[in-house]
């Protein structure tokens, strides 16, 4: 993934009438930007890494941190490919499942900042024949409060088969989502239920204006503007099946996973990615290279419902967690982030940023845990502490 640049040298001589030696002069490269320092050593961060290698919780995994653009801490451990002991690296792409949707709503951003839409428009404007679409918003759709079912995790285990190993049309995801029994489970704006159906119909808004396939759009518009160079959405099934290989933890170590089709999961969890990139993605959207002030500030808002209350607070716990735009946003210990996780068939990821101190942790696995509860709370504590050091590192500086 990503590459160190060469450091460009160049030869200068000094010439005469009389024959005089040639003594190269270094030339510095103008263009370059200042080096990068050296990265951090972080053992305690090591040991809690190598530990889901050791203890066989994931083949392999990637890490990343960030504060300001700079890169603190990149490493990987474990394997990428079980069959050819290929290692991982931070530059390995691996599928980010629900991440996807903080770009999803950047794009819905994008396009309300170009006049072609207002995140208060009804879906009705865009699919007049969409079950109740003059009832839910854009903005609904962005918040997880348009009350409507998860197509992707409703569906029975032959059409997810099915959708490992074909593409589909925009029509065709419309069926499967339209077919959903019940189609809403509440009113829109009555509550928070987490919808992957409304951020593969925010991709098909963003293809009707835009002209572009997501994919399209994604690259020219976020990808390319952030400086990701090792992001993409696959084509088709054929490139997605043989770009990254996922693993589910098994009786026999662990079961390869074959995705499912970018196609059919599309702005709801389509895209692969590294950690370092994601690192990148959060450092421009943060910094204002990918949204304007006013676009950032709503895709950090926590969303309300409509007697006024905040979309979502997740009860009990340390960490209170509103939803605004594709993305969660919160506090702890006083430090105000955003977030996002991912889970799919074979891959698991998480994205955070602490606002305030620009420190990004973005962390990708090539396994989805097979729903164990100890995966679940290693992820957490390699989160905790690599939280800790990069906002420490903050401190310092």
């Amino acid at each position: 993934m990503t590459r160190r640049a060469a450091l460009v040298a160049g030869l200068a001589s000094l010439g005469s009438s009389a024959l005089l030696k040639v003594v190269p002069i270094e030339v510095p490269n103008l263009l370059a930007g200042p080096k990068a320092p050296p990265l951090k050593d972080w053992p305690t961060l090591d040991a809690l890494a190598q530990t889901f290698i050791d203890t066989r919780l994931t083949p392999g995994l990637s890490l990343s941190v960030m504060r300001k653009g700079v890169m603190l801490y990149s490493k990987g451990f474990g394997v990428a490919t079980i069959d050819t002991d290929e290692a991982i690296t931070p530059q390995t792409t691996l599928r980010i499942a629900s991440i996807t949707k903080q770009f999803t709503a950047a794009a819905i951003l994008l396009l309300q900042e170009q006049r072609l839409l207002s995140v208060n428009d009804p879906l009705s404007r865009f699919l007049p024949d969409f079950p109740r679409a003059g009832e839910v918003t854009l903005s609904q759709l962005m918040s997880h409060t348009s009350g409507m079912g998860d197509y992707v995790n409703r569906q029975d285990m032959a059409i997810l088969t099915e959708a490992q190993n074909r593409d589909y049309t925009a029509d065709d995801v419309l069926k499967l989502i339209r077919a959903g029994k019940p189609l809403y489970r509440f009113g829109p704006g009555l509550g928070w239920a987490y919808s992957n159906s409304g951020f593969t119909l925010l991709s098909i808004v963003v293809e009707h204006l835009s002209g572009l396939s997501f994919a399209d759009f994604c690259e020219q518009h976020l990808f390319k503007p952030a400086g990701l160079n090792h992001t993409v959405i696959d084509r088709d099934c054929a490139t997605a099946n043989t770009a990254a290989r996922g693993y589910t933890p098994s009786g026999r170590g662990f079961d390869p996973h074959v995705p499912a089709s970018p196609s059919f999961l599309s702005g709801a969890g389509a895209m692969r990615s590294t950690s370092e990139d994601l690192c990148q993605w959060h450092a421009a959207l943060l910094g204002g290279k990918v949204l304007k002030a006013d676009s950032l500030t709503a895709m950090l808002t926590p969303a309300l419902l409509r007697n006024g209350q905040p979309a979502w607070e997740r009860e009990g716990g340390t960490e209170p967690l509103n939803y605004g735009f594709g993305l969660g946003v919160g506090t702890v210990d006083n430090h105000r982030y955003c977030t996002h996780g991912g889970r799919i068939n074979g891959f698991t990821g998480h994205l955070r940023s602490f606002i305030d101190e620009q420190v990004t942790v973005s962390i990708l696995y090539n396994c989805d845990g097979g729903g164990a509860a100890r995966f679940g709370a290693a992820q957490k504590a390699l989160r905790v502490e690599a939280s800790r050091l990069g906002l420490e590192d903050a401190v310092k500086v």
